[in-house]
């Protein structure tokens, strides 16, 4: 099957399919493009089109795509039984799951999506790690449901997808203090936070082998006109979709 412009897929683990979605053919407006996500302004036709595409792409139904509405919270939640009660997915920004062929993912525009696996113990997870979240424990949560559900740390396999650099992550000084000084750059005008290295540094301290950690291919920020960037385009935007499933 020809992998459509407004994906890139994400080589994890055979025994799963993991992917993010993109904007594929996209003017400046900020939601054209593929959007998935239903609750950051776009039209109700264009999310409903998106999500049926990524769908039939992906050859499920609908109902097995799971995708919470994400408060930059630190709640985890098991997918167990489908389907999933929408009011059940708010407030929660990372999803872990040993169902097969349900699709569980998270919504960016600049923050660190994660996708984990243990493939031995067949245990999946999705987070969304903005600043807040990263340093607020939903990694520590997501991997502690997952070892729950029967999963060993040194046997997680983990994806960062793509989102905001360091060169393009300046904030301020009462955001870097939440941070320790390696995934701090002084020097400029304000400082700079290495998220992604501070989303690795955390799953290592979880028990993950570095070496299984892959880190973003590509920066959304650099990029708005392959991936939905809040910094670049508006938080009034389209978003990224980062999913994993069971095959």
């Amino acid at each position: 099957m020809t992998t459509p412009s407004w994906i890139d897929l994400i080589e994890i683990a055979p025994e799963v399919k993991a992917l993010v979605t993109c904007r594929g053919e996209a003017d400046e407006s900020p939601y054209s493009g593929f959007n998935p996500c239903h609750y950051t302004g776009d039209s109700p036709a264009r999310v409903a089109a998106s999500r049926k595409a990524l769908a039939d792409y992906i050859g499920v139904g609908e109902e097995r795509i799971i995708l919470p509405r994400q408060t930059h919270s630190n709640v985890c939640k098991l997918i167990d039984e489908i389907p999933v009660d929408d009011a059940g997915l708010y407030g929660v920004d990372a999803l872990v799951t040993r169902m097969k062929r349900v699709a569980i993912g998270v919504s960016t525009a600049d923050c660190v999506p994660i996708l984990l696996v243990d493939p031995r113990a067949e245990v999946i997870a999705a987070v969304h790690a903005g600043w807040r979240g990263a340093v607020g424990g939903i990694i520590e949560n997501s991997v502690e449901m997952m070892l729950a559900a029967g999963s060993d740390a040194s046997r997680i396999k983990a994806a960062i997808a793509p989102c905001i650099c360091s060169g393009c992550f300046e904030v301020g000084e009462e955001v870097a203090g939440r941070f320790p000084e390696s995934c701090v750059i002084r020097g400029l005008d304000k400082p700079h936070v290495d998220l992604p290295l501070f989303v690795k540094m955390t799953l290592e301290k979880c028990g993950l082998d570095g070496e299984s950690i892959a880190m973003p291919v590509a920066c959304t920020r650099c990029r708005p006109d392959r991936y939905f960037s809040a910094r670049a385009i508006g938080i009034n935007s389209g978003r990224n979709f980062s999913m994993i499933m069971l095959r």
